[in-house]
């Protein structure tokens, strides 16, 4: 090694000489570099090589060269620039600086820079001149000012420099902060003769506007002068509020409960205290405190209440609660009051309204002319009928809802339809059957005996003047009114100077006065009820009676006409339809409509448009057959179909169908062919002897009983053809043409027609007793009777 070191130095001897020879004797730059490649490859030199190429450097000298720079910079340099000015390779120069700060500790290596000991107390020198001229400084402003972080300007400039270059204290709560101690004495100063001109709350930002220090100065003296006052929290948002001031709040306080007996809230909070529970705890620790929306009340006024109230419940008069409180308390603070001082017994014997309190003795007595005219008013509903329309209207209503909720009754259930009837009769219907009356009155006498002292049936109960949301608007009657019962109480109430409560108490009386108006009203309807329920057995009877008359002339009237061809059969059955059918449908109508409570103002005879109002209008389990009853009377072909649809109406209204019996058809057409011959014999009128003859001789050779007009009397004499004998056929037909002749000229009116009509009646007269002899003694011969 030493040998090699040897050649080395004579190389370079050599070199030196030849460089110093002339020109002649001089290497070419060629034969150098080949020289130091040589050197390189056989690893004799350890060079690095210039960005362009043509220097070389050993490391040593790097090293050299990056301190030079280094000191000419003033101490800090970026490696970049650093590698630009040498012209060496970034990567070399790093590693150059890294070697460096590994054999010094003096220098550091951050972001990229190269930072020697010299910078660093340039650095905290400056530091130090910005202390003396602000008196604080943070660390954290300074990171922009140097473009260094702000853990090595604390941690490798200021701290290890502080009390020898930067003369200056930390800051406890920010380590980032550092001051001069006369700073901190010149704050003090401030905050402390702040603090000592304040005598009432002062919000923390108004203190540090004033004074400009920084807040946690304030703080650090407000913590050491606590003496002087404390502060609500430690924000911007806080106050500073000053012993002096909390002293003056607590006297304030006192003095005035002691004078007066209650605090407001509005007065604490005027004092700046807001929590008034603390302030009872706080300044008032013995009292006993009742505490109301906006007030503290002391025992003194609540005695005073209480003993008031307990005299006036003894008295049964009425007391003015404002009169003994202070002014200030508002209604809302009377009523708490109230309810504070009330027991359990007390609430039973008085009613409040606002500051003044009524007791149930007084209360009665001013409303005791009431009673009576509750009384003549349920009176009067139920003799003008409006008691039974409200009991109609109410029953309506729940069958709607029922409907809607899903539970009509079936139509052919019979209990279902019996219960229907109970209910109905309950309500005051007026009609209605037997069995409908008899579970009415059961019912009531059921509902008395369940709520004595109350009213008989929940129909009676006071309904509300507003529907239920959501259910529609509910029937309702309105015996009394709260103006009349106002109008009776405020004359008893103006000498007591009271009047201005006729209304609150006439609202309070009101549902009991109504209630017992109801109740009244429904002992009278059900008195009224008991007397009529005679009558409604005699009608529901005689109207049945009729029914069944009607149906079974309809039903025999039906075995004569079937015998006609089907022409003239369809002209009698509208006939029949038409009258007797019309009958049958206006009395079940009427029924109806009574049974409901329609307000009908229809005659006996019925319209077409009348009778499918009725039906519509009627009560479900009525209208479904009532409708078909309608429709059949105009539509149907058959009088089967007519007789079908009239069964099932009798049935729905509680009628009984009597069964046929065959003697008493024998005897119905008896007695209408006696009833026939008594108008024949009393008939002077030739048109109607000749179709009253007609019909009897009809009935007689039939057996059957015929229902037509005088329109069908030629198809009925074509019928008798072969009944009656050549002769009696020809006086017929001779006293027919003769009608017709009298009929048509009777119609054209001319006077030529005349002596014409005076003719024919003379030969009707002539014909006409011929015609009844024919008829009264006309016998059945060879016909057979057509079941």
């Amino acid at each position: 090694m030493s040998a090699d070191w040897d050649e080395i130095k004579r190389l370079a001897a050599d070199f030196q000489k030849a460089q110093l020879s002339t020109s002649l004797q001089r290497l070419s730059e060629r034969n150098c570099i080949e020289i130091v490649r040589l050197l390189i490859e056989r690893q004799l030199i350890d060079v690095i090589y210039t960005n362009d190429g043509k220097e070389y450097l050993t490391q040593d000298h790097l090293e050299r060269e990056v301190r030079d720079e280094l000191y000419v910079l003033g101490g800090r340099v970026n490696l970049v620039e650093l590698a630009t000015v040498l012209n060496v390779d970034f990567n070399k120069v790093e590693y150059t600086a890294k070697q460096l700060i590994q054999r010094d500790r003096e220098l550091h290596f951050l972001l990229g820079q190269l930072i020697d000991q010299s910078y660093v107390k340039r650095v905290a020198s400056e530091i130090n001149q910005k202390l003396s001229q602000h008196g604080e400084i943070n660390i954290g402003k300074l990171t922009a000012t140097y473009d260094l972080p702000a853990d090595f300007l604390l941690d490798a400039v200021v701290l290890p420099n502080l009390g020898k270059i930067v003369m200056a204290r930390q800051d406890s709560e920010n380590r980032n902060v550092f001051f001069t101690q006369s700073y901190i004495a010149r704050n003090k100063a401030k905050v402390r003769g702040a603090l000592a001109a304040i005598t009432k709350p002062t919000p923390i930002t108004a203190i540090l506007n004033l004074t400009g220090v920084p807040e946690r100065v304030l703080y650090m003296v407000i913590e050491e002068k606590a003496a002087l006052g404390s502060v609500t929290t430690r924000s911007n948002a806080g106050q500073y509020i000053p012993h002096i001031y909390s002293r003056m709040q607590s006297q304030w306080v006192k003095d005035f409960f002691k004078l007066n007996g209650y605090l407001t809230f509005e007065s604490i909070a005027k004092l700046g205290l807001t929590d008034a529970k603390s302030v009872v705890q706080r300044f008032l620790p013995d009292e006993k405190i009742v505490h109301t929306k906006n007030c503290l009340i002391g025992s003194k006024l609540i005695d005073q209440v209480l003993a008031s109230m307990e005299e006036c419940i003894a008295t049964g008069s009425y007391l003015d609660v404002s009169t003994i409180l202070p002014s200030a308390l508002g209604d809302e603070d009377i009523e708490e009051v109230l309810a504070y001082v009330f027991t359990p017994t007390m609430r039973k014997q008085v009613h409040v309204f606002g500051p003044v309190v009524l007791t149930i003795t007084f209360m009665d007595e001013c409303v005791k002319g009431c009673h009576e005219l509750a009384s003549e008013h349920a009176k009067r509903a139920v003799e003008s009928g409006a008691y039974q329309k409200y009991l109609a209207e109410k029953m309506m209503k729940h069958q709607d809802v029922g409907s809607m909720a899903g539970a009509t009754e079936g139509d052919g259930s019979k209990g279902d339809k019996r219960e229907e009837r109970r209910k109905k009769a309950a309500g005051g219907k007026a009609g209605g059957g037997a069995q409908g009356r008899e579970t009415k009155t059961k019912s009531t006498k059921k509902h008395t005996r369940g709520n004595k002292g109350n009213l008989s049936d929940s129909d009676d109960e006071p309904e509300q003047r507003e529907g239920k949301k959501g259910g529609g608007k509910e029937a309702s009657i309105e015996l009394i009114t709260p103006k009349e019962i106002a109008k009776l109480v405020e004359k008893v109430l103006e000498p007591e100077g009271l009047e201005m409560f006729s209304k609150d108490l006439a609202n309070h009386y009101y549902p009991i006065l109504s209630k017992q108006s109801l109740a009244k009203a429904h002992e009278l309807y059900e008195l009224s009820l008991q007397k009529n329920n005679q009558n409604r057995r005699q009608t529901h009877a005689s109207i049945q009676e009729k029914l069944n008359n009607l149906y079974n002339d309809i039903r025999l009237y039906e075995k004569g006409l079937k015998l006609f061809p089907a022409d003239v059969q369809g002209q009698l059955l509208k006939y029949l339809l038409k009258t007797l059918g019309t009958e049958v449908c206006n009395e079940l109508c009427l029924y109806v409509a009574a049974e409901c409570n329609l307000n009908t103002n229809y005659g006996t005879n019925l319209t077409q448009e009348q009778r499918t109002k009725i039906a519509n209008d009627s009560d479900a389990v009525y209208r479904p057959t009532l409708q078909a009853l309608c429709k059949a009377l105009t539509t149907s072909e058959t009088v089967d179909a007519f007789l079908e649809a009239t069964e099932k109406t009798l049935h729905v209204c509680s009628m009984m169908l009597k069964k046929v019996d065959k003697k008493k058809d024998k005897n119905l057409i008896l007695c209408h062919k006696h009833g026939l011959l008594e108008q024949l014999t009393n008939c002077t009128d030739p048109a109607l002897v000749l179709h009253l003859a007609a019909l009897i001789i009809f009935t007689i050779s039939t057996q059957t009983m015929l229902h037509a007009s005088g329109r069908h009397v030629s198809a009925i004499l074509s019928f008798l053809q072969t009944a009656l004998s050549a002769e009696q056929s020809k006086v017929f037909n001779t006293y027919h043409d003769l009608v017709l002749k009298l009929l048509s000229t009777e119609s054209s009116n001319s006077d030529d027609g005349k002596p014409n009509a005076e003719q024919i009646t003379k030969q009707l007269g002539e014909l006409t007793q011929v015609v009844k002899e024919i008829a009264g003694n006309f016998k059945k011969a060879g016909v057979t009777a057509v079941e």
